[in-house]
């Protein structure tokens, strides 16, 4: 009888504390007993703006002209354009490029930019298969991605959801090589 006595008035004062905490409005502290008797966190969310960039994949992004030669033999490339790439997002998402650049930094890329520049000055060099043609581009290699913003209820659900892509730059440039059969 003590034993059962102690559960009920350990439960009962949760239960007030859990009452009183969403009376006062407090944030998601509040705990509740599962059948176990152990406390837990309830599953209560706050009304907050959220914004998410997710679903990286490698993409380069080829930039200027695209050079061709063949079919078969060498090509040789002596000089580009200089140029720059940006940091995009396409859609009506109200997500900033400072922070998707900063998400993708920390989740896939440090070396993940606003806008990466090049000069006008490089080289390059490849042998093209017999009866293909090669093809050159110079660009960045950075990611694409999804981003979204949305308005998190107390019920856990998203409201007011907008989604859009981004094009993320990246520290990293260089040629592009592929071969076609005309």
């Amino acid at each position: 009888m003590t034993r059962i006595r102690r559960e009920r008035t350990k439960s009962a004062a949760i239960a007030g504390a859990v009452l009183a905490g969403l009376l006062a409005g407090a944030p998601s502290t509040a705990v509740a007993v599962d059948a176990g008797g152990d406390p837990g966190p309830l599953g209560r969310c706050d009304r907050v703006w959220v914004k998410n960039v997710y679903s990286y994949k490698s993409k380069f992004f080829g930039k200027g002209p695209v050079y061709s030669d063949g079919p078969g033999g060498k090509m040789t490339l002596t000089k580009i354009e200089a140029g720059e790439m940006g940091t995009s997002i396409t859609g009506t998402v109200g997500v900033s490029v400072k922070a998707a650049v900063a998400e993708a930094k920390a989740e896939v890329s440090a070396t993940a930019q606003a806008k990466a520049t090049w000069t006008s000055s490089h080289s390059y060099e490849h042998k093209i298969k017999s009866n293909k043609y090669g093809n050159v581009q110079y660009g960045v290699k950075g990611h694409t991605a999804k981003v979204e913003k949305y308005l998190t209820l107390p019920d856990c659900s998203k409201s007011q959801r907008k989604t859009g892509t981004v094009k993320l730059a990246n520290k990293r440039q260089g040629f592009r090589y592929w071969e076609t059969n005309s």
